[in-house]
């Protein structure tokens, strides 16, 4: 029987981190025990040794005296629980996973954009409980793709999906897929482990060349039951076990190739113990099969009693090979290699002190990675850049048998792989990112890391111009490279075509996005004669004049200022035009609407005179609403001119004689709510003349006087 270990098994580097400072701590008696927030593991013997060691494990805060040390596990923790442990003095030692710690603020930020989350995972997990502790509004947790039939989403904003770190890359693809025929706008952002991910890629490509799988982890494990899951699912039989008590060997009689994986909580020596104890199988079994007589042999099988239940594609043996298994030897992926100074291989920081790391190289002792062979910027420490678990390529510069030791570089390999990452993002049009290392009259020198830098000429910087570019000094800046030279190490960069590809794309969202009839935000950007051009995202609409106010202005500037921001109605949308039709007053409760509940035929009301015409005045009662006063209206006698009577301006009483709102029009009445007094009859006065007829004027034109009285 062939045993092989999967490249990817066991301790991940946060956990392993966990389990060490815990450890650590603990041996210190002086400081106190150390309370673990949780259980640091899904591993029962684990758990158990660090019980031993004087680890108390605690469900809640108020478990922990005050001033007591108190351990937050790789899975992390709500904000919450950080903010009481401070309020109870505790020495706080945060084993956060690197990768949950992103998860937890990306998905802050992307609440606070207003982005809907959905986040791929097991909600009852302890890591998916804390990151719901990151955001004001609750994300969504799906954990099969057929939730999205229950799911009620907003269809104008976009949505934003991440993955709890443990969770299979499958699942989140299929459910993004399905997302994708629901809502327009899927941002997708694979925070899944790389530990992980290559973990269950490592299980998988065994799982179809071994005959049997063994998994070893707890049952209670997340990412134990994955891996197992994933091997199942490519067909093969799969065992999950604990330990090695609870693995039994005859479910691996007649078995040629055994395959060994384990979960992220798994340390090395259950997977040594589970290994182990098939290998001591296979000795006895080799032992009883010589002292067995020939005629013993087992007879001949039919072809139905062969069957396995996965029979993977396997290459001809050399009869070398042949010996080798008949003999029982285990073949492990960890077997020691052969290693020769200028190699490049692969290894897992142990250990990190200021001056040197431990790296893990496969070798019967840890390589020593000086600090020297590590390229640093003046500010950097090795524990800034290596951390323990982490994994990384060194080359072998030097190799002492009598010692066994090995002394490893990074320095010529970082250089190279680096400028072969720039090359691709060179040809790719890849957007990168570098910190702003020194600034000059001409642009600014980016640290483009390896010991690499680039320039950005000043003309390159923004998309507007930028007369000091001190500002920019120690910031981190995104940019793509424009040209390379190798001979002279020459990389010219450019930030302002990032901002204008970044500007365009956000145009075309938003024009894609944008529906007649939508309420949304913008700010005022210019004002003209004629309207305003408002910014809803990277794209100006216009507000026409008419489209500002329900009430009548001269100019845009009377209601707006720039910089003002607004709601405003999308009335029209030509994408091809890049053209977007706004308004400011559709946004608004139309005032019409008001009319009735504020005014009747017959009422007499104040209102300001806005304009005057050849045909009358027209009178605003309250803000957008406006009746017409007739020229026949506007006095008791006869008026040539509207001007002899109002000005634009006046503040006036009317009378209203029709009210239609559904037409917009107010017919009213100055003349009416004005009316002139009656006149009261005099009597009438004879005055004498000196006429020789005897007859005074009144005799003569009494009646005449009395007719255009009553005229007037």
């Amino acid at each position: 029987m062939q045993v092989i270990l999967a490249d990817y098994a066991g301790f991940c580097g946060g956990v392993k981190r966990a389990v060490d400072i815990a450890l650590a701590k603990a041996a210190k008696a002086a400081s106190g025990p150390v309370y673990a927030l949780g259980p640091l593991v899904h591993n029962e013997s684990l758990l158990e040794k660090l019980k031993q060691h004087g680890v108390i494990f605690v469900d809640s805060l108020k478990e922990v005296p005050s001033g007591a040390t108190v351990l937050v596990r790789t899975h992390g923790e709500r904000p919450e629980v950080f903010q009481e442990a401070e309020a109870k003095d505790l020495q706080v030692i945060n084993a956060t996973c690197v990768y949950v710690q992103k998860l937890q603020t990306l998905v802050a930020r992307l609440i606070a954009e207003g982005q809907q989350v959905i986040i791929v995972g097991n909600r009852q997990h302890p890591e998916i409980q804390g990151v719901l502790g990151w955001g004001h509004d609750k994300p969504f947790v799906l954990q099969d793709p057929k939730e999205l039939e229950t799911l009620v989403l907003d269809k104008t904003k976009p949505v934003a999906v991440v993955a709890q770190t443990t969770q299979r890359l499958s699942i989140l693809e299929a459910i993004v897929e399905k997302l994708k025929e629901i809502v327009p706008v899927v941002n997708i952002y694979n925070t899944i482990c790389k530990a992980t991910a290559l973990r269950q890629e490592a299980a998988r490509e065994l799982a179809k060349v071994a005959d049997v799988m063994i998994v070893i982890g707890s049952k209670t494990s997340n990412n134990t039951r994955k891996l197992a899951e994933i091997c199942r699912s490519v067909g093969t039989k799969t065992i999950l076990v604990e330990s090695a008590k609870d693995l039994d060997l005859a479910q691996l009689q007649g078995v040629r190739t055994v395959g060994v994986t384990a979960g992220a909580s798994t340390p090395d020596w259950l997977i040594k113990e589970v290994i182990g104890k098939m290998e001591e199988n296979k000795k006895d079994v080799t032992l009883e099969a010589e002292q067995a007589p020939e005629e013993q042999a087992p007879e001949e099988q039919t072809p139905e009693e062969t069957v396995e239940e996965h029979t993977p594609v396997e290459e001809p043996q050399t009869e070398e090979a042949e010996k080798e298994t008949a003999e029982g030897e285990v073949s492990l992926a960890t077997a020691l290699p052969e290693f020769s100074v200028g190699d490049i291989v692969k290894g897992t920081v142990v250990q990190v002190s200021e001056e040197e790391a431990l790296i893990d190289i496969g070798y019967k002792s840890e390589g020593i990675l000086p600090r020297q062979e590590v390229i640093l910027s003046a500010e950097q420490t090795l524990s800034d850049v290596l951390t323990a678990g982490q994994e990384l390529e060194v080359s072998i510069k030097r190799i002492d048998k009598k010692e066994d030791k090995v002394i490893l570089s990074r320095r010529a390999l970082e250089r190279k792989q680096r400028w072969e990452e720039l090359e691709d993002a060179f040809k790719n049009g890849t957007v990168l990112t570098g910190k702003v290392k020194e600034t000059v009259q001409a642009g600014m020198v980016i640290d483009l890391g390896a010991g690499y830098d680039g320039f950005m000429p000043g003309s390159l910087v923004d998309i507007r111009y930028i007369p000091d570019f001190s500002e920019f000094l120690g910031q981190e800046v995104s940019f793509k490279i424009i040209e390379m030279r190798k001979e002279r190490e020459k990389i010219i960069l450019s930030r302002k075509q990032v901002l204008e590809e970044e500007a365009e794309a956000r145009k075309q969202e938003v024009l894609h996005s944008l529906q007649p009839g939508q309420i949304i935000r913008g700010t005022v950007k210019r004002l003209t004669n004629f309207g305003a051009f408002v910014d809803v995202g990277g794209i100006d609409g216009l507000v026409h004049i008419s489209e500002i106010s329900w009430q009548r202005i001269d100019s845009p500037s009377d209601v707006l200022n720039v910089g003002d921001e607004i709601e405003v109605k999308v009335t029209e949308v030509i994408p091809e035009r890049e053209r977007i039709g706004l308004s400011l007053r559709q946004a608004q409760p139309d005032p019409w609407t008001q009319v009735e509940n504020k005014f009747a035929p017959g009422d007499i009301v104040e209102g300001k005179v806005t304009r005057t015409v050849d045909f009358g005045a027209f009178v605003e009662l309250i803000p957008g609403v406006e009746g017409l006063v007739h020229i026949s209206q506007l006095a008791n006698y006869h008026v040539k001119q509207t001007t002899d009577v109002v000005q634009q301006g006046d503040v006036v009483k009317v009378k209203i004689l029709d009210l239609n709102p559904e037409a917009k029009r107010i017919s009213l009445s100055m003349r009416e709510a004005n009316p002139r007094p009656k006149r009261e009859p005099q009597p009438k006065v004879q005055k004498e003349t000196t006429s020789g007829t005897g007859l005074t004027l009144g005799d003569v034109f009494g009646d005449l006087f009395e007719e255009i009285e009553t005229k007037e």
